[in-house]
């Protein structure tokens, strides 16, 4: 940064607290809203942070924001943080439903806004996108995603079931609180056309919702994937498949390595550098947002019509599993 940005974070749960940290390794000045305000000493005892009660006098105060409440509170902080004329940064999902997105589309026109889909940071993933890029006498023709792990093993320094997580009505539950997923697929293969979905509860958690989802999405270029998502196994598992007429492209985020395999045998097509963690996807995407409001010509590495497709489709996931059919977005 060119110079120090006034930073105001919203809300301080494991992603807040992360962003926190990041955004002062950046040096970034910070200062932090969250609902809970009891809560607030403990952030100021744990980080060097000015904290405030009051969210208007928050947003006035600062130059940019980020959002990293319970999904069900993101449309009227980033409401309230694009009429003050703030850069935002909004972590996925934009919301639960489509309740102010029509409102909030209008505000985002000429902003800064940022969405917290950290994948699209990832290296591997950025080396298939490449990939992809086909010569013309070669066909995507199908695609495999799949996350998921038991809630309480994910977040295990939590009481899973008080989180937003566990709860579909707040915006938990495996569709949208592993909604990256999705994006990964719009990024990738584009505009999705028509969305099949099971959403059902499996697992022995006590979640108010979906922890085992299965979504078929047919794409504007004739692709069709599927998606899988849950909250329910024993391991964690983040790995994406893609079939072509030419080869196989296989990645699994647990060992770094983006492969490509043919007739003639397997490739290594990327591998992550030593050293590389999890959090280094989340720092890189909040330098570049704070890049962008240096420099309004850097492109964002998620938008917001981007976030708003990815919404679109869980949404229509959602109502194809009520309907039990398939559903045009």
């Amino acid at each position: 940064m060119s110079i120090t940005k006034r930073v105001l974070v919203c809300g301080a749960g494991s992603i807040g607290r992360r962003h926190i940290a990041n955004l002062l390794q950046l040096g970034a000045e910070v200062s932090v809203w969250r609902a809970r305000s009891e809560l607030l000493a403990e952030i100021s005892h744990d980080f060097p942070v000015y904290v405030h009660t009051d969210l208007t006098n928050a947003i006035t105060g600062a130059e940019a924001v980020v959002v990293a409440t319970a999904t069900d509170k993101h449309v009227a902080i980033a409401s309230a943080t694009l009429k003050a004329g703030r850069a935002l940064f909004i972590e996925k999902p934009l919301s639960h439903n489509w309740e102010g997105i029509e409102n909030l589309s209008h505000l985002a026109k000429s902003k800064i806004v940022e969405v917290g889909f950290q994948f699209r940071a990832h290296p591997n993933l950025i080396a298939l996108a490449s990939q992809l890029r086909l010569p013309a006498h070669q066909r995507l023709l199908t695609y495999r995603l799949a996350m998921g792990h038991r809630l309480d093993a994910w977040r295990p320094n939590q009481v899973y079931e008080q989180g937003y997580s566990a709860n579909a009505a707040r915006g938990g539950g495996a569709l949208f609180d592993l909604i990256h997923q999705i994006d990964i697929a719009l990024w990738l293969f584009g505009p999705v056309v028509g969305v099949h979905a099971v959403l059902a509860k499996l697992g022995d958690l006590n979640i108010h919702g979906d922890d085992v989802t299965n979504l078929l999405l047919t794409h504007k270029n004739g692709t069709t994937g599927h998606i899988q998502l849950d909250m329910a196994s024993p391991v964690y598992r983040c790995e994406v498949e893609v079939m072509t007429t030419d080869a196989l492209f296989r990645w699994s985020n647990a060992e770094g390595k983006l492969l490509q395999l043919s007739p003639e045998g397997e490739t290594i097509v990327d591998c992550l550098p030593d050293g590389f963690n999890r959090n280094d996807l989340f720092y890189t995407h909040m330098a570049h947002w704070l890049k962008r409001i240096d420099n309004t010509e850097v492109l964002p590495l998620c938008s917001f019509e981007d976030a708003v497709e990815a919404l679109r489709v869980a949404l229509c996931a959602r109502n194809a599993n009520t309907l039990q059919e398939m559903v045009k977005t």
